[in-house]
């Protein structure tokens, strides 16, 4: 794994890498919108049905990633993974389990794009958890870009035209704001806890050749444990989202085209990210991510036709523009200890 920059040959895999990515989760995002929004003609009613969407994405994303794993032949296998990690992967996904849907709950009272923007601010999570849980010390300028992201999210929201009706819809608006807040929260958690597993991984190698975890191990696994999560929830605690599913996806057949079509780009997409992460580490990746959450966020704006106004304009340029700050002193970084 490099991480320094792209040179010679390796310009086509990151040109592979990277286009993957874009094609993957540009599409995956534009699907997802009219999924969870969109009131579908012959029910009436729109898709609230996040659990089984969950599902969906997670037994596709399983099966690629058994492939990926048995592709790429890792001395190191299933079994052998769940038996040394099993705790800590089964808390990921329970984490991301619950994540998603909260989530995705909360399109039902926030604008989707106020939702894109939250969901980028995923490194405020993390901070706060490696700061309060794991006692990780962070530099100062760590902190000062969460708080641009911050600053921006917060003027993306108050210009938008969603805070026009906070005095009829209050209650709505905080609680969608409420469900992100927590849906992020998780996120947080599950990076922190990816971290220490890794370093644990890192330290059981100096006794244990071939226990490698790679992203194909973490793809298949945590996935593996997302369909047990979401099948349980939904047989046993919720069986009557699963009714409503059912109902629904039998009057309109074309919400299954967009559900597998979601379900799909989601899992390439994950291939494509682990692919990029090994072949040129996180630094990378990390700007080929931040660029494809903008260019999503405009796809958002051009093909669904929304408004936007200055405000909302300042807000989106002041957030990624902080998460760009970040990548590119991360770059400087790694580029200065190299020399």
């Amino acid at each position: 794994m490099r991480q320094g920059g792209v040179t010679g040959k390796s310009g086509i895999k990151f040109l592979f890498g990277a286009s993957g990515i874009y094609a993957s989760f540009v599409t995956w995002a534009l699907v997802q919108e009219p999924l969870t929004t969109r009131v579908w003609p012959n029910s009436g009613e729109r898709f609230r049905a996040p659990g089984v969407t969950a599902l969906v994405q997670a037994v596709v994303a399983m099966l690629v990633g058994m492939g990926y794993m048995r592709w790429k032949r890792s001395g190191y296998g299933a079994v052998g993974l769940l038996k040394d990690y099993g705790k800590e992967l089964a808390f990921i996904s329970l984490m991301q389990s619950v994540s998603a849907p909260l989530a995705a709950f909360s399109l039902q009272y926030v604008d989707y794009l106020t939702y894109m923007l939250a969901k980028s601010c995923k490194m405020l999570p993390v901070l706060l958890v490696h700061l309060v849980i794991y006692r990780t010390p962070i530099q100062r300028g760590k902190k000062l870009v969460a708080l641009v992201v911050t600053l921006g999210v917060t003027v993306f929201t108050l210009g938008g035209s969603q805070s026009k009706k906070l005095s009829r819809t209050g209650s709505s608006s905080v609680t969608g704001f409420g469900l992100l807040i927590l849906s992020l929260f998780l996120d947080g958690m599950t990076n922190a806890t990816q971290d220490e597993m890794l370093r644990n991984n890192r330290e059981h190698q100096k006794v244990a050749r071939d226990t490698t975890i790679t992203g194909a191990h973490l793809m298949f696994a945590l996935n593996l444990f997302m369909v047990l999560y979401n099948s349980f929830y939904l047989l046993v605690l919720d069986n009557a989202q699963l009714t409503q599913a059912r109902i629904l996806l039998a009057a309109d057949p074309d919400i299954s085209r967009y559900l597998i079509t979601y379900a799909i780009c989601g899992a390439v997409g994950q291939c494509f990210i682990f692919y990029t992460l090994e072949e040129y580490g996180s630094l990378v990746l990390v700007m080929i991510t931040v660029t494809r959450k903008m260019i999503s966020m405009l796809l958002s704006i051009a093909v669904f036709g929304k408004r936007v106004g200055v405000l909302q304009w300042l807000g989106i340029i002041t957030v990624f523009g902080g998460i760009s700050w970040e990548a590119l002193s991360k770059r400087k970084t790694s580029q200065k200890k190299t020399q």
